[in-house]
This record gives C-alpha cells, structure tokens and sequence, in this order.
C-alpha cells in the first residue's frame, strides 16, 4: 500500500468490510490569501487547500461471498488545492488524480456506489460533491473503460481478472470558501446479485 494511506480489514460474521483511511499534509496557509481587499485593491481567490476522498470499500455479501471478492484501493481521488468559487471537474479517465478501486474474483459482481454529497473540514466548513453519469467507469480485463450511473448498481465479470472502477467527480467551493483540509467517505458495495 502506498505510504499516503493505510488500510484495515474487518471480518464482521456476515460480510467483509475494508475501511480505508487517507491522510494527507498540507503547508500552512499564506497569510492573507482570500482576506478582504485593502481601498483600491481587487480581492485574489484563496487556494483552499488539498482535498482528498477517501473510499470506504464494503463487500456486501455473505461469508462464502465475501471469500469470493477481493476489494483494494489503489489510487484516492484528490481534488488538490481549490481556489473559490470556481468548479473542479475531475474525469474518470485523469489518471493521476481519479480514485482506483480493484475488484478481484470470480463470476458475475454487482458494484455500488454510496457517494458523499460533501466534503468536510476538521472545522466544519463544507465544500459541495456532485457525482454525474460520466464522472464514474468500470474496467473489466480486456475491454475498454465503460461509463456508469454512479446513483446505479453495474455488473461485472470477474472471470476474466481483474476489473477496475475509476472515480471522478466534481468540487463546487464557494466563493467565500474558508481554508483547510477537506475530505470525506465514499463506500463501495460488491454483491452476488443486483440490488
């Protein structure tokens, strides 16, 4: 596991789950960044500060279920610094800064995602999510990446190796956006069948 994160497995008696913690630093802030303006000056958006989710990973199953899958994070999906009151747009297909999950097993998998609404600070301040069809793929072994609804379930075919979901998403601070270090949770669910 790279040296940003650490994970810890449970074994609850009817399913597995994988909580997986991001940490990350942060320089202190530039005094000044995003003060009000002195008589004459124009105000510089302040760079908020890294932001990163962090994924909880849940194999929703049964016991012989959750022997069958094999859930792991590979990658976080970092926002990086914001500035206020513009978007930051993640893509699925933004290789260094999308979220990674491998799946590994055998025969059909049905994968969910529990997807935050908001990024969160030590202090409380909160920095809006917004999850949309194309920020969210799925990639079985040997086939190309395949966009899903991420407020949906998908299948997967595990028989042929590995598959991987890729997770981008959408930042919306505001305009006013205090600085610090946000993150959140996001769960996934893998099931024998649909749900």
């Amino acid at each position: 596991m790279s040296s940003n994160f650490h994970g810890s497995a449970l074994r609850p008696s009817r399913s597995t789950a994988w909580a997986v913690c991001i940490l990350a630093r942060r320089a202190a802030a530039k005094s000044g960044v995003g003060a009000a303006p002195r008589a004459g000056m124009t105000r510089t958006p302040a760079r908020i500060g890294p932001t990163v989710l962090a994924l909880a990973i849940m194999l929703a199953s049964t016991a012989s279920a959750s022997a069958q899958y094999s859930v792991a994070q590979v990658q976080p999906l970092s926002f990086g610094y914001l500035t206020q009151g513009v978007t930051e747009i993640i893509p699925y297909t933004d290789s260094f800064r999308r979220g990674v999950v491998s799946i590994n097993g055998a025969g059909q998998a049905w994968i969910r995602l529990v997807l935050p609404t908001t990024l969160t600070s030590v202090n409380a301040a909160t920095i809006p999510l917004q999850f949309v069809l194309g920020d969210v793929a799925v990639q079985e072994t040997g086939k190309a990446a395949a966009a899903f609804d991420p407020t949906t379930s998908t299948r997967v075919n595990l028989d042929r190796g590995t598959a991987f979901v890729f997770i981008g998403g959408r930042a919306i601070p505001a305009i006013d956006q205090r600085s610090g270090l946000y993150s959140a949770t996001m769960t996934i669910i893998v099931s024998l069948t649909k749900f």
